[in-house]
């Protein structure tokens, strides 16, 4: 890790034009004042398609990258920042890329052993289709847009309502559990926290919009699952090539089937005060001020 002096000039990126446009505003306000309070000289910019030129015009050392979504977290950015010769956060293009599309990460997975839920292309045929289904867009982030299908009427109505879009979704078979997630900090997986929903679904309501959703770190499981959950977190990281933090997402049902998948990995963790990255730092015992200081001191170029 670089040891950055306190002289630092940070360029904040909020905002940006993906869907997560407003969870990046929320994640990139209290990072600005955590920033701040560690003594950082600190600016914002919040991005549009004239980047390149914002970025060649102001004056700053490092990157530190609050967008969600895509084009914030799909590889296209960070290509700009290495291109550039810009220090930056988070992950490098090829494992923001991979990580961001959901099949191609899901097929990592799968040859890294590592357990994923059944996938359907939603413009093949579904003749061997079992419901309950996900459908999920196959690059996004922050729950935006998943929806739980029931039938093969539910299905139907769907396809016709979407039809043009179909190619930017997916769906894997539905996981009747929890859901749970645990943060990778410096290679070190965190504590790993049980998401509790008045719905069947993680979805964006449950994240942001409602204050229903319970997080309990740690997570309540036998411990053979909690730590094969955390060796599974660290391998979903490495073998996508990831940097910097991130934190992953899994779906396990604890009746007799046991069913364990690995959901995603999200190379933008969100840093609101609702958002889970945050919190499973606090109770692995690195407050959120550290979360920051180690993400900036973290920033480098050539982070494939």
């Amino acid at each position: 890790m670089n040891n950055f002096s306190k002289k630092q000039n940070i360029l904040l990126l909020m905002g940006g034009i993906s869907p997560e446009r407003a969870i990046s505003l929320e994640s990139g306000k209290v990072c600005l004042q955590a920033i701040k309070d560690l003594g950082y000289r600190v600016q914002t910019l919040d991005p549009d398609y004239n980047i390149i030129t914002s970025l060649t015009e102001l004056n700053f050392d490092i990157i530190f990258n609050c967008l969600h979504g895509s084009w914030g977290e799909n590889g296209y950015i960070q290509s700009i920042f290495e291109y550039l010769n810009i220090k930056y956060t988070h992950s490098g293009i090829l494992a923001s890329a991979n990580a961001m599309n959901k099949l191609k990460s899901k097929e990592i997975f799968k040859h890294r052993k590592i357990p994923v839920a059944r996938s359907y292309l939603l413009e093949n045929s579904f003749d061997k289709i079992e419901f309950p289904i996900v459908i999920k867009p196959i690059n996004g982030g922050s729950s935006v847009d998943i929806y739980l299908i029931n039938s093969k009427n539910e299905l139907d109505e769907f396809i016709e309502k979407n039809h043009e879009s179909l190619s930017s979704f997916f769906a894997e078979d539905f996981v009747d559990g929890a859901d749970y997630t645990c943060g990778v900090i410096g290679g070190k997986a965190t504590q790993i926290a049980e998401i509790v929903t008045s719905g069947q679904l993680f979805d964006y309501n449950e994240k942001y919009s409602s204050n229903s959703a319970a997080h309990i770190i740690p997570a309540n499981l036998k411990p053979n699952i909690y730590e094969k959950m955390r060796e599974y977190s660290l391998a979903a990281h490495d073998c996508l090539g990831c940097r910097g933090v991130t934190r992953v997402d899994f779906r396990y049902s604890s009746s007799r089937d046991q069913k364990l998948v690995c959901l995603e990995v999200n190379t933008q963790p969100g840093m609101t005060k609702k958002s889970l990255l945050p919190e499973l730092a606090e109770c692995s015992g690195i407050s959120f001020h550290e979360l920051v200081e180690w993400i900036i001191c973290d920033a480098s170029c050539n982070r494939y």
